[in-house]
């Protein structure tokens, strides 16, 4: 999510309703991956309560744009699984045992702009319990 220019807009796209997914619920991180990589789900999983309920994507990408994506407060589900796996490669046996329990807070569109090419698509901001 690094390269190009981004804007998030809540709302509840189609695609997630379908599957019943909506602000406020509570489910295992392993149904949120399933969605990204079946579904084509952008998931923002955040570590941070205050933050993740107080402010914007948009904003906390600007905030933390200089910092590491692996050292946010916040990261792109993809790259908390890689840097998961390097800190603990144990944790992928849990997660088949007892997966953690994550917050849906915000479900919406991404726009990801990169020159003149546009792609859309949903994303979740979620939070780790």
């Amino acid at each position: 999510m690094e390269s190009g220019y981004e804007t998030f807009f809540p709302g509840e796209p189609a695609e997630l309703k379908r599957v019943g997914l909506a602000a406020g619920m509570q489910l295992g991180l392993d149904r949120l991956k399933d969605l990204q990589e079946h579904r084509d789900v952008e998931v923002i999983l955040y570590f941070d309560e205050d933050l993740a309920r107080n402010s914007t994507l948009d904003a906390d990408y600007a905030d933390f744009w200089i910092v590491p994506v692996q050292a946010r407060p916040f990261m792109p589900l993809t790259v908390f699984f890689r840097t998961i796996a390097e800190w603990d490669p144990e944790f992928s046996e849990c997660m088949h045992r007892e997966p953690p329990t994550v917050e849906v807070l915000e479900t919406g569109t991404l726009n990801r702009y990169s020159g003149c090419v546009a792609c859309t698509r949903p994303y979740v901001k979620a939070l780790l319990l």
